[in-house]
């Protein structure tokens, strides 16, 4: 049987809080179905994938499943249910997520590998029971109470079931839970405004590298590669390069020190090469010039199992550490800045189409899908002159900013309800009520 270090899972309690075992706090708990490809009546049936990491449930891609009409007559989720992730989760990813049910819904139910979970509501505040739960999540508590197989980690759902956790005032739990849910109201505005930036920085980047300022252009011309702004040229990378372009070193890394550091495919992501993710590795002799990492060099992706990662690139726009070097995954082109404007190729590689012609090159074998530095050379595009690339890298810098001023925001929000969670919920600090 699981015992706690503390008077409750979630730590010690103020003098004036009681504790109680979940148990206890429910009306009802129950396991899920997964029913039939087919039957009488269909059912939107809740599984692991429509789980999220701060409660709520995203029902976007409910499966459809079917059930004999007199068990399907039974199925509704009603408001202060909370669903439990029994089984799932991930190598860093525990399982027990859970999702709030803050509105009836009819003709929803949900599979074998969740669990309902119904609060008695003369015992606790439904909401305040799920904040409970989701910190017991969030904090990773819940690897006390779970078990892995081969595949997947599971609940060990007598011993989630017999946990002590935290009971103040009916009062204060629903203030609490109040103040919980604004914070997360919060945090999902935050997070929505990120992806409309995001968004719209994607669509940007389609219009720009294609069509050209937004009203500039008013005549086109059909080229090789496409319909461009008829002052535009088609240029192969190879013509707009500084100096000849390179494969890295191919030793085994390791993720600590001691040794060379080396950028890899890891340090690659959303175009940018990011120093800080290096690995090390043991080199025979110095690199040499052509071998060394420098703030400003473009990196592409010439091998990765994922097609779908082949040829991206990132700029590293950081000084990496002293002698660093980079993987023969990796290939390293610096842009000579008199034919183009600093930072418009690094831009253009992250434009869907661009990246979508250069991965229509890359060829499999043994599993792994390469490009060719013959391939990169010879790559066409569209340029603009350096005075419409000046504008273009402009507006999407701006784009950049937005997209930063976002991030920051959901991450300092982020960092408050964490903080809220953790001492809301123990009562480390008390609200008034």
């Amino acid at each position: 049987m699981l015992t706690h270090r503390a008077s409750t899972i979630l730590g010690n309690l103020p003098p004036d809080w009681d504790r109680e075992m979940l148990v206890n706090l429910l009306s009802r708990q129950q396991g899920g179905d997964w029913g039939e490809d087919s039957g009488e009546v269909s059912i939107r049936v809740v599984r692991s994938t429509n789980f999220t990491n701060t409660g709520t449930l995203n029902l976007d891609d409910v499966e459809i499943r079917y059930f004999p009409a007199t068990k399907a007559s039974e199925f509704a989720l009603t408001d202060g249910d909370i669903l439990v992730e029994r089984s799932g989760g991930g190598p860093t990813q525990p399982v027990g997520r859970i999702g709030f049910i803050s509105c009836r819904l009819p003709n929803y139910w949900f599979s074998n590998f969740v669990q309902l979970l119904r609060p008695d509501s003369s015992k606790v505040d439904p909401e305040f029971l799920g904040w409970l739960l989701l910190e017991l999540n969030r904090s990773g508590l819940v690897e006390r109470l779970q078990h892995q197989t081969t595949q997947m980690r599971n609940l060990d759902f007598r011993d989630y079931l017999r946990i002590f956790l935290p009971t103040p005032k009916s009062e204060e739990q629903r203030s609490v839970a109040r103040i919980l849910r604004a914070a997360s109201d919060l945090q999902i505005a935050a997070e929505a405004k990120l992806t409309a930036s995001y968004r719209l920085k994607t669509a940007l980047i389609q219009q720009l590298f294609t069509r050209g300022i937004p009203g500039r252009h008013t005549r086109f011309k059909m080229t090789k590669i496409g319909e461009i702004p008829e002052q535009w040229e088609v240029t192969r990378i190879s013509s707009i390069i500084a100096s000849d372009i390179y494969n890295g070193v191919s030793p085994q890394s390791r993720p600590e020190p001691p040794g060379t550091p080396i950028l890899n495919v890891g340090c690659v992501s959303d175009g940018v090469c990011d120093p800080n993710k290096v690995t090390y590795v043991d080199l025979d002799e110095s690199p040499s010039e052509d071998l060394l990492a420098g703030r400003g060099d473009f990196y592409i992706l010439r091998g990765n199992g994922n097609r779908e990662f082949i040829a991206t690139g990132g700029l590293l726009v950081d000084n990496p550490p002293e002698n660093c070097v980079f993987s023969d995954l990796l290939i390293k082109i610096s842009f000579d800045h008199t034919k183009t404007i600093e930072g418009f190729m690094p831009m253009l590689w992250q434009s869907r189409s661009f990246l979508r012609s250069v991965q229509s090159k890359a060829v499999s074998g043994s599993g792994l899908w390469k490009i060719g530095l013959r391939e990169i050379r010879r790559h066409e595009f569209a340029q603009p002159p350096k005075s419409e690339q000046s504008e273009i890298v402009e507006i999407l810098r701006a784009c950049d900013e937005s997209v930063q001023a976002c991030q920051s925001e959901v991450s300092e929000i982020e960092r408050l309800k964490q903080s809220l969670l953790q001492n809301l919920l123990t009562g480390r600090v008390k609200w008034k009520v």
